[in-house]
């Protein structure tokens, strides 16, 4: 671990490349979520005192994406591209570069890792299309490849042995749990918005994994209206200790931007102070092992909250102040939201603690 008197090196990935793909009918999912983010932190010179910006980088190769996705489901996309592509339902859309686009966001996740695996200490892929809802053979929420499940067989293949990958999307990071659902060497942990009745229907508490991996995949489920409180003790009770007994030896984090309360589809209600919190902790734990990729998120508010994470991926202080949104709650639903997070994170407990892991972290 870097100490706080040594100053963090990072990278912030990114290519414009990723603006050949873009939706013929109207989607949240467009080139302007990672333009406008890129182009405010560009003029950031508290963060480019730390961060070089890389926009140089290969594309995923074949061999990567098969890594983790079934040859047909790869052809059929090349192709489906190059005749024009169309509307593949589930939110998901692909037109005649989107295969292109998608090679990149997943290189780009490989990038950010293979450069903390050198110089750097930490990194941040700024990455579309994004990937955590993408399965072996199936597209899925806007993703093509999923790109945090290909950067961790690609850590793999470089001689690392366990990989923890964290997602803190709005949504259930339900195509990255059942790549790795019979895998003891990849722990996934997903903190979201409580499946039932919301996108992408699944990622509930008690799907843990099968097989050798049992165990292994963990679903923190937040209720609606969840905001700083209520993620910070998911983030005490659950993540740290289970990455303590895990011992990963790279850790990936997925940022998605949709869980803040601008966000009127999610409905959570984080500020920049979670997003400030996690990167911050993270890079305390894990720095010289840490990359963060981009998943979701669809608001302006972007590139403030950018400056969040890469401001406690160095150890800066927060940019953004931005007080805790309860105007909108009464005191009574604040307290409910609190005690059911409360009551949930005791039944993951009780369900994680019945197998190795979670009983060495939450129970001996």
């Amino acid at each position: 671990m870097i100490t706080s008197k040594q100053a963090i090196k990072g990278c912030l990935i990114y290519t414009p490349k990723h603006q050949i793909h873009r939706a013929a009918v109207t989607s949240r999912e467009t080139p302007e979520r990672l333009v406008d983010g890129y182009n405010y932190i560009k003029n950031r010179t508290d963060i480019l005192d730390s961060f070089e910006l890389v926009e140089d980088f290969p594309p995923a190769t074949e061999e990567d994406i098969l890594r983790i996705h079934e040859k047909p489901y790869v052809e059929f996309m090349k192709n489906y591209c190059e005749k024009g592509g169309g509307f593949l339902g589930d939110s998901t859309y692909v037109q005649k570069g989107t295969c292109k686009a998608a090679r990149y966001s997943a290189g780009g996740a490989i990038e950010a890792c293979r450069r903390v695996m050198g110089d750097d200490d930490v990194s941040f892929a700024l990455i579309r299309p994004p990937g955590h809802h993408a399965m072996p053979d199936r597209h899925g929420g806007y993703c093509i490849f999923n790109n945090a499940a290909i950067a961790a067989r690609w850590l793999q293949d470089q001689g690392m042995k366990k990989i923890m990958i964290l997602d803190w999307d709005g949504h259930a990071a339900n195509g990255t749990m059942r790549i790795f659902y019979e895998d003891p060497t990849v722990l996934t942990i997903s903190i979201h918005r409580n499946p039932e009745g919301f996108y992408p229907h699944d990622g509930y508490i008690h799907q843990v994994g099968r097989g050798a991996g049992m165990g292994h995949s963990v679903n923190v489920c937040l209720p609606h209206g969840a905001g700083d409180k209520e993620f910070k003790m998911a983030c005490d009770q659950i993540v740290f200790p289970l990455i303590r007994e895990f011992l990963p030896d790279f850790v990936i984090g997925c940022n998605g931007f949709d869980s803040h309360h601008s966000d009127e589809v999610v409905r959570l209600r984080y500020t920049s102070k979670s997003y400030y919190f996690i990167a911050k902790r993270l890079s305390e734990m894990y720095n010289g092992r840490l990359a963060l990729i981009m998943e979701g998120g669809y608001k302006k508010f972007n590139g403030k909250l950018l400056h969040s994470i890469l401001s406690g991926l160095s150890g800066k202080d927060n940019p953004v102040e931005e007080l805790d949104d309860n105007l909108s709650r009464s005191l009574m639903q604040m307290t409910n939201i609190f005690k059911e997070t409360e009551d949930h994170l005791d039944r993951l407990k009780s369900t994680l603690s019945d197998y190795p892991l979670g009983r060495r972290a939450f129970v001996e």
